[in-house]
């Protein structure tokens, strides 16, 4: 077995010593050794809140000629909680650590730095996550505060309006004349019924020849009176 090969089997009975729940080995079989750690979010013991558990999974694969060369290194589980780019940083700084600990087992090391940046992961979601509430209430109050400013007046908005709102007034007026003429029209008053209807034109004498009423009685008892008889009439007569 060579030095590497030994190397890589003793660091990893230690890690699998060390994590007995959080280590999983992919493949122990030299010199494509491979594994994965899943870290939780919880801090020092402490539980997070309802909702903002998650899992960091650390998958190293072992070069052969590790310990003396980096070992592969990708993280996974924290997509929808970080963005890409500060996943790859985070990625970056983990790969800079290992470079720091070449010559000797440096799994370990990785692994516990990794730990301390979660509290961090977990402080940048929660900054992000509200964050991202602020924003939207932001949102809200912008378009709230819209309805009540309404649309901002220019002199060229207004006289658009003003002209759209002059023709809609000439529109109102013509059908208010069109309905009261349509009104009237079913109740004519005396003078057009006279002007319309050329029979009512036959005045009162035309009407009574035509009722062939020409003789006319008189009754002269109505006219009887003593004191007409007392009347000299001769004089306004001649007069």
């Amino acid at each position: 077995m060579g030095e590497h090969e030994q190397t890589q089997m003793e660091e990893l009975e230690a890690l699998e010593a060390i994590y007995p729940n959080e280590l999983e080995i992919l493949n122990r079989t030299y010199p494509n050794i491979s594994v994965v750690v899943n870290l939780d979010s919880h801090i020092d013991g402490e539980e997070c809140e309802e909702g903002e558990e998650f899992e960091i999974e650390l998958k190293v694969d072992l070069t052969a000629n590790y310990p003396d060369e980096v070992p592969n290194i990708s993280l996974g589980g924290m997509e929808e909680r970080l963005s890409e780019s500060r996943i790859q940083k985070l990625t970056e700084e983990l790969r800079r650590v290992a470079e720091e600990n070449l010559g000797m087992p440096l799994v370990f090391t990785v692994i516990s730095h990794l730990q301390e940046q979660i509290g961090h992961i977990v402080n940048e979601s929660a900054n992000e996550k509200e964050e991202a509430l602020r924003a939207a209430e932001r949102r809200e109050e912008e378009e709230a505060q819209k309805k009540f400013e309404g649309t901002r007046v220019t002199v060229e908005s207004f006289l658009v309006w003003k002209a759209k709102f002059d023709a809609e007034l000439a529109a109102l007026k013509a059908d208010e004349v069109k309905a009261r003429e349509a009104a009237l029209a079913g109740r004519l008053t005396g003078r057009q019924l006279f002007l319309r209807d050329t029979t009512l034109n036959i005045s009162d004498i035309a009407l009574i020849e035509q009722s062939g009423a020409n003789d006319v009685e008189v009754n002269e008892s109505l006219f009887e009176d003593e004191e007409l008889d007392a009347l000299d009439l001769s004089d306004s007569d001649e007069d």
